[in-house]
């Protein structure tokens, strides 16, 4: 059949050994998508989500029902006190660039604990090639970093920094981005959040989970205390308190992508 195609037995046999090879990892993909649909289907369920949510509205923005009820599924989704989703926010650098120009005020200075953000949020903060005119930079907002060494967070640098209680907001950018760095694992943003917790109770943590929902099981966002989070998710087992004076919002664009590494799978078929 296959060679009708041009596709040869060995690669034919090739590929059912690959698939053989990779088939643990994409049921356990197919678990995961089949977890999050369960969860995103309960919310709008939990929310009572009819059709009436569906229909057009006069565009003014006063008392919305479909968009309340979407923000409503998002917040039970993200276990967020709260939820923004707009078509206002056209994407995940916009929704941060809303975030930071909320938190900060001129005077104040922001840190980095992942390094150089990626390239559009450099210009939102003013480094870079191309600065805004509008950055945060034009008004007087300070920025710093802490790269990370070998895909870890410098705890030490960072909490030494910290101590010190002049950094407003703390940045922490789980993906890559266009980098050639790993993303970070939710375990690990929740260690380094446990050791600034301990040296600085009142910085504001907020946490870009760019390109991280529904790619892992149910998280939620309970234990490390965060003051904003960006498409954040954590374990379930956490329990976070949030203060009164916290300022949380959940600034979500709806971007759901899986990055799974099948180099494997290519090297193979390099060899043919």
């Amino acid at each position: 059949m296959y060679k009708e195609f041009g596709i040869s037995e060995k690669l034919e046999n090739l590929s059912i050994e690959v698939e053989k090879e990779v088939k643990e990892q994409f049921e356990n993909i197919d678990k995961i998508c089949e977890i999050n649909s369960i969860k995103v289907l309960k919310a709008m369920q939990e929310s009572n989500l009819s059709g009436s949510h569906l229909n057009t509205s006069t565009g003014y923005g006063i008392d919305e029902p479909g968009r309340d009820k979407i923000e409503e599924i998002y917040s039970k989704i993200f276990k967020s006190e709260d939820a923004l989703v707009r078509s206002q926010l056209i994407s995940g650098s916009h929704a941060l660039a809303v975030t930071l120009q909320g938190l900060l005020r001129p005077g104040d200075t922001m840190l980095s604990i992942t390094g150089l953000p990626y390239d559009t949020l450099q210009t939102v903060i003013g480094i870079g090639e191309n600065p805004s005119p509008s950055s945060l930079k034009a008004f007087n907002i300070g920025y710093e970093q802490i790269d990370l060494v070998n895909n870890e967070f410098d705890t030490q640098k960072i909490i030494e920094r910290l101590s010190k209680k002049d950094i407003k907001l703390v940045e922490i950018q789980r993906s890559l981005g266009y980098s050639t760095r790993k993303s970070l694992t939710i375990d690990k943003v929740e260690n380094i959040i446990k050791e600034i917790r301990k040296v600085n109770s009142e910085v504001i943590i907020m946490v870009d989970n760019c390109y991280c929902e529904f790619v892992n099981y149910n998280y939620t966002t309970k234990k490390v205390k965060c003051s904003c989070a960006v498409k954040l998710e954590v374990p379930k087992n956490f329990d976070i308190k949030f203060d009164k004076k916290d300022f949380f919002k959940s600034f979500i664009d709806i971007k759901n992508m899986f990055n799974f590494n099948v180099m494997k799978c290519f090297k193979k078929v390099l060899k043919i």
